[in-house]
């Protein structure tokens, strides 16, 4: 009972959050976000939800500062991590890295897990949309809600994200964000 209760209150504030994003209510404090910093962070919090089942990888990290909203890019990170963990198999791996191209910072979080189905790639942002079939769900998986915050999120940033996957070959999240001038 206690899991169900948990997993209502995620579902609860993930569509409350949408609502206000929506309705324009959802207000976004912009700073300086160090970015590299930010995903150090990250990553040495997410390697204690990987523990050794995946081994997490900081690649590459250049220093990207950008404009915007701390907490919400962290909750980017976050859910692009956590499901990447989440869905690779025991023994595989998780790649981050972050670098400055030209004047935009490039996040990149590649897994070595089962990729997405191809039917499945264009409707992965959308709300409530799952590429894994209701068998194999797990009481911990998600609402659907996750990836389609996520694109928000970075939009209001005035990035872009995208994702690339192959069955068998694993999936590549990639963020592009304005590097603060």
């Amino acid at each position: 009972m206690d899991d169900e209760v948990g997993r209502l209150t995620r579902l609860v504030g993930g569509l409350l959050m949408l609502a206000q994003a929506e309705s324009g209510k959802l207000a976004l404090n912009f700073t300086r976000v160090e970015l590299d910093l930010l995903l150090t962070e990250v990553f040495t919090e997410i390697r204690v939800l990987a523990g050794s089942k995946v081994k997490v990888h900081l690649n590459d990290i250049d220093q990207v500062i950008v404009r915007g909203d701390r907490d919400r890019l962290k909750q980017v990170l976050l859910n692009l991590i956590a499901n990447a963990i989440q869905y690779t198999p025991a023994g595989g791996e998780v790649f981050l890295s972050l670098s400055k191209v030209v004047d935009q910072g490039r996040l990149i979080v590649r897994d070595t897990g089962p990729g997405i189905p191809a039917e499945d790639l264009p409707h992965i942002f959308d709300r409530f949309y799952r590429a894994e079939k209701s068998r194999t769900r797990s009481k911990s998986s998600g609402f659907g809600l996750g990836l389609s915050i996520a694109k928000w999120i970075i939009e209001q940033h005035g990035g872009s994200i995208k994702v690339e996957s192959k069955e068998g070959e694993g999936t590549t999240f990639v963020i592009w964000l304005n590097v603060l001038k």
